[in-house]
């Protein structure tokens, strides 16, 4: 039986997705680590993100920016196990430990994000460090325009308080 040079379908589709996971999944972790506090969670929820991704990526593949859907997805997630944790911590009274590289948590306590919510720290992120307009990111949200910029607007006159009490 001659063999054939032809690429199995699902050999194609791994080999896109696998390019898409290299191009974006460190990307994305950083995002969500910066948004949540927790590298090890960010990795996780990007892992299981990534894991939606492809057990759809027919579907996936064919949005505008598949990237943002998984920083959507991994965002949930994050923010999900996040607010189980801070539960727990709050349930048993314990101070939360410390997963974040000193650098990062540098980051945080000079820029004030460290009191946000994970939401508003990602909004911030993803508008300041991203460079995303308000429109890009309701897009990613999944939410309205007008949503994201009140939204915005007040993480940022949040943030701007906290930097104002540190200054003093």
């Amino acid at each position: 039986m001659p063999r054939s040079n032809r690429i199995h379908p699902g050999a194609e589709v791994s080999r896109q997705f696998s390019e898409f996971f290299d191009r974006y999944a460190q990307e994305i972790a950083a995002a969500v680590a910066l948004a949540t506090g927790d590298v090890a969670a960010a990795e996780d929820a990007v892992q299981e993100a990534m894991a939606k991704a492809y057990a759809d990526w027919g579907r996936v593949s064919q949005m505008g920016r598949p990237d943002m859907w998984v920083l959507r997805v991994a965002q949930r997630k994050a923010i999900d196990a996040w607010r189980k944790r801070h539960r727990e911590d709050s349930l048993h009274n314990e101070s939360p430990s410390a997963s974040v590289p000193d650098v990062v948590q540098r980051l945080w306590v000079t820029w004030g994000l460290a009191s946000l919510t994970p939401a508003d720290r990602m909004l911030v992120i993803l508008r300041h460090r991203d460079n995303l307009s308000v429109d890009e990111i309701a897009a990613a949200l999944r939410k309205p325009p007008n949503t994201v910029a009140v939204a915005l607007k007040r993480a940022r006159r949040r943030l701007r308080s906290l930097l104002k009490e540190t200054d003093r």
